[in-house]
């Protein structure tokens, strides 16, 4: 091959590979061995037609989602085996990784924040606990695909000016190292996911996965509720799915009600006006007073809706079948698009 090819050419080059043929390569830069108990998961993961996730694929392209493939692996591995055969990536990995996720980038689209992840790697990999480490390549698809969708890979929409401050915030989160209930709890999330227990119990496991992976779900759920991590996971095992769905929508769009309740308990001048202009710069459209009025209240009492759902507090009124507080601080969340509006689910099921 002569002469070098463009950024747009690369683009090109990788979004024209197959899922199977974006997996082989980057295995192979990764020096990923065939006989290793990493690339025996990874292929499992491949050829289990249920977890190819299909409208990443459309979204994000092959590449980006065979990298993440990778991320989750790797992620998965170090928990369910206490990282004693699992996969940690090593440095010179996480260079390569990094390299490969960002070869989906157009032009001049990379901003300073590749720079940021490549100086942390270079400068402070020593420092990162097991758990970063095995969370970090999840990090660098997520950022990767804000940079080049506007979304990170759960479908979370993030602001330009604001990766540094995901990509900063994701990390803090990851950094802490495993604790012994936290290996309980990924032990038992492994167990279930490979028995056949009731038909409720899958029906939980499978929006868990396929919308908020359960770890990071009851990370959310802590950080918000202050709660210990084994009083969350017992609370998750009792909800009905519907709800499931939605306090996993709340946490998966965290990022934006942080953003709002900041514009709401401003002080300043101006402030009230900027949360009606982010909102509806986010939904595409006007809302009314009232609207806006119901959104600020639900996005207020976020906190004590979460904890209410986990702790069953909801009654619904015997005369009408609903629990009103509870449904006007949803019409609020559905207003926002934090969670999926309710008649839109029902045509889904």
């Amino acid at each position: 091959m002569t002469g070098t090819a463009t950024s747009s050419e690369r683009n090109n080059d990788v979004n024209s590979l197959s899922l199977r043929q974006a997996l082989d390569y980057c295995l192979d830069v990764l020096k990923i061995k065939e006989n290793s108990e990493f690339y025996r998961n990874i292929s499992a993961e491949f050829m289990s037609q249920t977890k190819i996730p299909l409208a990443m694929i459309k979204t994000h392209s092959s590449w980006i989602t065979a990298v993440k493939l990778i991320a989750d692996c790797s992620k998965m591995l170090n928990y369910n085996n206490n990282n004693s055969s699992g996969h940690v990536f090593s440095q010179t990995q996480l260079y390569d990784f990094l390299a490969l996720a960002t070869r989906v980038i157009e032009g001049d689209r990379a901003n300073n924040i590749i720079l940021k992840i490549l100086r942390d790697i270079t400068e402070n990999y020593g420092n990162f606990s097991d758990y970063l480490k095995s969370n970090y390549p999840g990090i660098i698809v997520d950022v990767i695909s804000i940079i080049n969708k506007g979304m990170d890979t759960k479908g979370i929409k993030v602001n330009s000016i604001s990766i540094e401050k995901y990509y900063q915030s994701r990390k803090q989160q990851q950094q802490g190292t495993m604790t012994e209930e936290e290996r309980e709890e990924q032990t038992t999330v492994a167990s279930a996911s490979a028995s056949t227990r009731a038909a409720a119990a899958i029906d939980k496991d499978e929006i868990l996965l396929s919308l908020y992976s359960k770890n990071d779900l009851v990370e959310s759920l802590s950080q918000i509720t202050n709660r210990e991590r084994k009083e969350i996971q017992e609370s998750l095992a009792k909800l009905q799915g519907s709800d499931l769905k939605r306090i996993s929508d709340l946490c998966r769009n965290s990022s934006r009600l942080q953003q709002y309740t900041k514009l709401i308990t401003k002080k300043e001048e101006g402030s009230q006006e900027q949360f009606k202009k982010e909102i509806q710069k986010e939904i595409g459209r006007k809302l009314r007073s009232h609207q806006l009025g119901r959104a600020a209240n639900s996005i207020i009492r976020a906190r004590t809706y979460i904890e209410n759902i986990l702790d069953n507090k909801f009654i619904p009124d015997s005369s009408h079948g609903i629990n009103h507080v509870k449904h006007n601080l949803e019409y609020g969340y559905q207003l926002m698009n934090l969670i999926e509006r309710t008649r839109r689910r029902q045509r889904i099921q």
